[in-house]
């Protein structure tokens, strides 16, 4: 599939306070590459002061995972990290983004989105979810039997290691695996394991019904 830019209430309302602050934001849902594979994305590119910034977004409070994702992203793409949330999950992630030198960028409570915009940007989203989830519906008829069993393990799965312990495999191989499935565009790519876990149980069922 092709990329796409998928805009979030969040992530509307964190360009416009980039913008008061004095930053420009110069593109969103940028893609990271390695070696010309697709590893991950930045929610916001902005620029102030000649200095770039690797965006991350977070809906709600910011965790330490929001905290290391940015941090990668930012090293990925010679950035400056900063993290955008409405407010700190804990104290831990406080320190580890004093450590790594992630700027925290916590949004105002007086902050609001209008009821328009946010409506709008509601369907967006959830029209662009739909659209992605019900893309795997049609990959049955590409899928050879080896990519079928890495997706049966993914969908009977809890944890990656519980998926590559059921095919005989370390978790390095599966991850190279998905990877390899996520190229031809079987799989989501940068995603969560959670997320892996649904849209391999709907290729499952699709597979199911299409079975004579």
């Amino acid at each position: 599939m092709n990329s796409r830019r998928v805009w979030r209430a969040s992530e509307a309302l964190a360009a416009r306070h980039l913008e008061s602050q004095g930053f420009k934001v110069v593109d969103m849902h940028r893609k990271i590459t390695v070696g010309g594979v697709e590893v991950s994305d930045i929610d916001i590119v902005a620029l102030k002061d000649g200095e770039y910034y690797a965006v991350e977004v977070k809906a709600g409070s910011a965790d330490v995972d929001a905290v290391r994702q940015v941090y990668v992203n930012s090293k990925l793409a010679n950035m400056k990290p900063m993290l955008i949330a409405r407010g700190l999950a804990d104290e831990k992630a406080l320190a580890v983004a004093r450590e790594l030198g992630v700027e925290l960028n916590i949004l105002p409570d007086t902050i609001v989105v209008d009821v328009n915009e946010l409506r709008e940007a509601v369907y967006d989203a959830v029209y662009s979810a739909l659209n992605d989830i019900l893309y795997y519906v049609t990959v049955c008829d590409k899928m050879g039997e080896e990519d079928m069993k890495i997706v049966r393990a993914l969908a009977n799965s809890e944890s990656i290691s519980e998926a590559a312990e059921k095919l005989g495999v370390n978790e390095g191989e599966l991850i190279s695996h998905i990877a390899k499935l996520s190229s031809k565009n079987f799989l989501p790519k940068g995603v969560s394991f959670k997320n892996l876990t649904l849209v391999s149980r709907i290729i499952m069922l699709a597979c199911s019904r299409e079975k004579p």
